[in-house]
């Protein structure tokens, strides 16, 4: 008679809804600079940042009480932004994925549409379809958040399959998308910027995939 196998373990409560904070802010900031009244809103919650425990993610905490000591204003902030991601004008350090891993170095190249149809799996789309690429870094963040708010309200209401399918989205996602890319791009990103805010977001962001990592080895698809 074979054993019964023991099943997985899935990430706490907690876990979750401290990964999925993280992930939706991040997502948001590399999408967009922060205004003046959103910088003041970050920075009074900055030391409650719920992601603090990797070497990336301290660095990025230390990089961020330099920006709030240097007084770095919005519109700085937002300079840099633009000047990282091309805003408005030619990026340093391209945020979509098919530029870093498609053959031709292209936007809507495959790895966007392979993302289109991640977002599509539960029910997701970009805001600006077919006029923002679905792959930029920002959005891929955002989509991770989402999925770990899913799998928590799926916990919350007693659905274990629901949780799990919900995390084996996210551990898919970050497999074949987040993992190849997202942190090569994310260190040029923090070596590149020209301020204290845009390198620590992206030393946050690298820490936040580190934080993501171990949880989702416990995962797998339900069934």
């Amino acid at each position: 008679m074979t054993p019964d196998l023991p099943t997985p373990e899935l990430p706490t409560p907690d876990q979750l809804d401290a990964l999925a904070a993280a992930f939706d802010t991040l997502g948001k900031l590399h999408r967009q600079a922060p205004d003046s009244a959103a910088l003041a809103a970050f920075r009074r919650l900055q030391a409650e940042w719920p992601l603090p425990g990797t070497p990336d993610a301290a660095a990025g905490m230390a990089a961020l009480d330099r920006s709030a000591r240097a007084d770095e204003t919005a519109e700085q902030i937002t300079a840099d932004h633009d000047r990282l991601y091309g805003d408005s004008a030619n990026a340093i350090v391209p945020p979509y994925e098919s530029v870093h891993r498609g053959s031709e170095g292209l936007l809507f190249d495959t790895q966007t549409i392979e993302v289109r149809a991640a977002y599509r799996e539960f029910g997701l789309r970009a805001p600006r379809l077919n006029r923002e690429p679905d792959d930029h870094l920002g959005l891929e963040f955002d989509f991770v958040g989402q999925l770990l708010l899913a799998a928590l309200d799926a916990m919350d209401a007693g659905d274990a399959d629901g949780a799990a399918r919900a995390l084996a989205g996210v551990r898919r996602f970050w497999r074949e998308h987040l993992q190849p890319w997202a942190p090569d791009v994310l260190r040029r990103i923090a070596a590149a910027a020209g301020t204290q805010f845009m390198a620590g977001v992206a030393l946050l962001s690298l820490g936040a995939l580190e934080s993501l990592e171990l949880p989702l080895d416990k995962c797998e698809e339900p069934g």
